[in-house]
């Protein structure tokens, strides 16, 4: 019997919005798939770097990217005030989303990303909206 390997979180993500279901970790919060550093991992699509390049915190490219992809699993399914968990290689994190509210014709939500590295937590917080391609943008 074969193994299927998904590759692309943000098909997990659209399945759980789709089915109404989420996965959680052993305390409840809502988890994204996790890949071993050894595998090619994508990066998210807009974010400008997000929280972390906002805040100046220097991660390795794999960390970046998963704290990347928490952001926008928690932009775009996670419910409000769920703390979306990420690890790296060396730092982890989590993002919380708060409820989403309309700019014009946008959706946007405010959230905050916290990094635990190098035995320090960094604390971003920000808003970001949904552009029409599906994509989320940092807003300044």
């Amino acid at each position: 019997m074969g193994t299927l390997v998904i590759r692309n979180w943000q098909l997990i993500a659209v399945v759980l919005m789709i089915s109404g279901c989420s996965a959680t970790g052993g305390d409840g919060s809502p988890i994204i798939p996790q890949r071993s550093s050894s595998q090619p991992v994508a990066q998210p699509p807009a974010l400008n770097g997000g929280l972390i390049q906002r805040a100046g915190i220097s991660l390795s490219s794999f960390d970046q990217t998963k704290a990347l992809q928490a952001e926008q699993y928690a932009l775009t399914a996670a419910p409000a005030g769920e703390a979306v968990n990420w690890q790296g290689e060396q730092a982890r994190g989590n993002v919380s989303a708060a409820s989403p509210y309309q700019v014009g014709d946008q959706n946007c939500r405010q959230y905050t990303q916290r990094i635990f590295a190098n035995g320090a937590e960094f604390v971003g917080r920000g808003a970001a909206c949904r552009e029409a391609d599906g994509s989320w943008s940092l807003l300044d």
